[in-house]
């Protein structure tokens, strides 16, 4: 499996590397000092809140006899929410660097609604918040709690939380997670680094898997796209729908080798400049490989494909979020948004697609793009839609 290579330097400018506006916002809002974080501690209430949740969580050694109750001292109470959200609303007001991080960057993330240009900022940042919060706490629920996730088969925890021992588990992830709770700000992220260390014991980074993609497994593709003549393709990419092994062992599977196949023929057909295999490391449950990363060996290693010619999107479990992961890299990397893409699959899973509309608003609220024409019988003309960037907040392993 492909491993993380050294990174790139930062980029100072979206056009210094060619991104777009928008990856490049959301980048610094990662790098950026938690200016939350300073303001909600100068915040009374807060910091009582906090100095609580510090001392429940502590204390749940000999209060909590049971699963459930461990649980709600990892998690955001509905009254704990409120509280951080009316602080916020006050610091909106009073702090225009405050507003200035609202307005800038994460509005322009466009990553908490599809109607992002009716809503106000400030309610924009309260969306933001309550959907965060119910993130977090929907993964503690999944991965510490064991409630069903909205895929049993291939996302479930990967303990038996009935067992008696499993309280040991609790016990030794609340002494972690305190070790790093030394100052009352630390508190703050206590649910976010709950949730993370419950992925983590669970072997769930699947959302983090072989990130920052612009400066490692994508990048030789993304640099070639900006010197390409893209008027001598009919389409921008070809976007290759994953398909999962049914052995545990085995790294593609028969479905993987042919849709593989079919990508490197329209490719040397010239039909697209680029391909994009999307998939992640989904069936069978826990399975050690990635679709989109054996795809791409196979495609390079096999159909003599060129790597740089190649981007991946380790990331989808689902047909939804194959056709939504692979609109936000072209959105991203700066492909032309008026030039048709390609998604290729079996002739069944295309058929699939075409009428997928219903199941992508049920699934992630929005349809992440737009459907041209059926090229052939594996292929089907696709436009990416902005609102392919909006979280899915109760998928925590690719959102």
């Amino acid at each position: 499996m492909a491993q993380n290579s050294n990174k790139s330097p930062i980029p100072s400018s979206p056009e210094e590397w060619g991104i777009s506006k928008n990856y490049y916002l959301n980048y610094l809002l990662y790098k950026q000092p938690s200016i939350i974080e300073t303001l909600v501690l100068n915040d009374k209430g807060v910091g009582q809140l906090l100095s609580e949740k510090k001392k429940a969580l502590h204390n749940a050694v000999v209060d909590c006899k049971d699963v459930s109750c461990y649980i709600d001292r990892f998690k955001w109470s509905d009254d704990e929410i409120l509280i951080l959200q009316k602080s916020l609303n006050r610091a909106y007001d009073e702090q225009e660097d405050f507003r200035t991080l609202v307005h800038e960057i994460l509005m322009s993330s466009s990553k908490y609604s599809v109607n992002d240009k009716l809503i106000s900022p400030k309610e924009y940042l309260t969306i933001a918040l309550v959907q965060d919060f119910k993130a977090m706490n929907f993964a503690i629920d999944v991965y510490a709690g064991g409630k069903k996730p909205n895929y049993p088969r291939i996302d479930s925890i990967s303990f038996n939380t009935s067992n008696k021992s499993y309280l040991n588990v609790l016990k030794d992830v609340q002494q972690d997670v305190l070790k790093d709770m030394k100052q009352n700000s630390a508190v703050f992220f206590l649910p976010m680094i709950s949730a993370i260390r419950f992925l983590e014991i669970n072997e769930r980074w699947d959302a983090a898997l072989l990130e920052p993609l612009e400066y490692n497994e994508n990048l030789a593709a993304i640099v070639k796209s900006k010197d390409l003549n893209w008027s001598k393709y009919p389409y921008s990419a070809l976007l290759v729908l994953g398909a999962g092994p049914d052995k545990y062992n085995q790294p593609i599977s028969p479905g993987g080798i042919l849709r593989c196949r079919m990508a490197a023929r329209a490719y040397q057909e010239g039909l697209v400049p680029f391909i994009i295999v999307s998939g992640g490391r989904v069936h069978p449950y826990k399975t050690p490989y990635v679709e989109a990363i054996e795809m791409k060996k196979y495609l390079v290693e096999v159909c003599n494909i060129a790597a740089d010619a190649i981007l991946i999107d380790p990331h989808a479990r689902h047909t939804t979020t194959n056709m939504r992961n692979g609109s936000r890299l072209l959105l991203k990397y700066g492909f032309p948004k008026d030039k048709m893409s390609l998604v290729g699959s079996s002739i069944g899973h295309i058929d699939t697609v075409e009428k997928m509309g219903n199941r992508c608003v049920r699934e992630l609220g929005y349809v992440p793009y737009t459907l041209g024409k059926r090229v052939s019988d594996v292929l089907l003309e696709f436009l990416p839609s902005e609102s392919s960037f909006v979280i899915d907040w109760d998928e925590p392993l690719d959102p």
